[in-house]
């Protein structure tokens, strides 16, 4: 799979791809820009535009009391066992002191993901939901592997967690705007698997979020990507989503985890192919508190 960004008009695909008729129509419209992808969430955009301006911190209180399903939920996530708070806080201006507003923001895009898109088409919806869930689970085990390895901000890395495969979202839209009975399921699924990452990478690109960010659909998508000599965020994903793998049902074919240029840049990092489930069995709480946040 190629890493590469895709250019204004071109997507890398493969030969089998070009023959399938659910992606030359889906195609056209990328081409065409008529694609539809998701808006960057409401309450982020007025938030970044606020600490692009140097609001007053009384000013992003206001703007993320707009939402408040977001105000309740950060209030929750900073009393829950990820933050552990001295005191119980009781307040979004308290709850967002603690995050701190680089978290507090990331934390705001992470929660508006569930709601991106929404479809009454039973294959559609169980798609929908079935990759929400995917997204859920990398993200807390990047949360969990971010905080074990101490390289990258867990807090970070649970949002680049929920953003690895967004790039399914405007396929899955696509394919709820034709008539039923105009593709198969397999269709759809050729589709994800090979052009998913870099439809991310536009999408991210479109929101303007930072490029470590913008480049994680791109490099998740390919278990060899190596980019820096250091662990960094892309590697703390694709590690998360080996893992999850590893513990879910089916038959995926894995490459040895030793064999991922993100696994050896652990080094003298505290995790081998023998503490992997340990960890993922240690952080089994973790993992369904944060999950508990973004499912519901």
């Amino acid at each position: 799979m190629n890493t590469t960004a895709p250019l204004d008009n071109e997507l890398n695909i493969s030969e089998r791809l070009k023959n399938n008729p659910f992606f030359n129509r889906f195609y056209q419209h990328f081409i065409q820009r008529d694609l539809k992808t998701p808006s960057f969430p409401d309450v982020a955009l007025k938030m970044r535009t606020a600490m692009q301006q140097d609001c007053e911190i009384a000013d992003i209180v206001k703007i993320v009391n707009m939402d408040p399903v977001i105000s309740a939920k950060l209030i929750q996530i900073v009393n829950s066992p990820l933050y552990r708070p001295l005191n119980p806080i009781s307040n979004c201006l308290n709850a967002i002191n603690r995050l701190g507003l680089k978290t507090t923001r990331n934390m705001v895009i992470a929660f508006s993901m569930k709601n991106l898109i929404k479809s009454e088409n039973p294959l559609i919806k169980e798609l929908i939901q079935y990759n929400w869930l995917q997204s859920i689970k990398v993200s807390s085990i990047s949360y969990t592997l971010a905080q074990l390895t101490k390289k990258v901000n867990p807090d970070e890395a649970l949002l680049a967690g929920l953003l690895h495969n967004i790039g399914v979202l405007p396929i899955l839209t696509f394919a709820d705007s034709l008539p039923r009975g105009t593709y198969q399921p397999a269709d759809i699924d050729l589709c994800i698997n090979e052009i998913h990452g870099q439809i991310g990478y536009v999408i991210l690109e479109k929101w303007e979020l930072p490029d470590n960010l913008r480049q994680i659909p791109l490099q998740s998508t390919n278990w060899f990507t190596s980019t820096s000599e250091d662990l960094n965020l892309s590697d703390i994903v694709l590690l998360a989503k080996y893992h999850n793998l590893l513990t879910s049902p089916g038959n995926t074919e894995l490459p040895l985890i030793t064999t991922l240029p993100a696994f050896q840049k652990l080094k003298n990092q505290p995790l081998t192919p023998e503490m992997s489930l340990q960890i993922l069995h240690d952080a089994k709480q973790q993992i369904a508190e944060t999950m508990n946040f973004f499912s519901h």
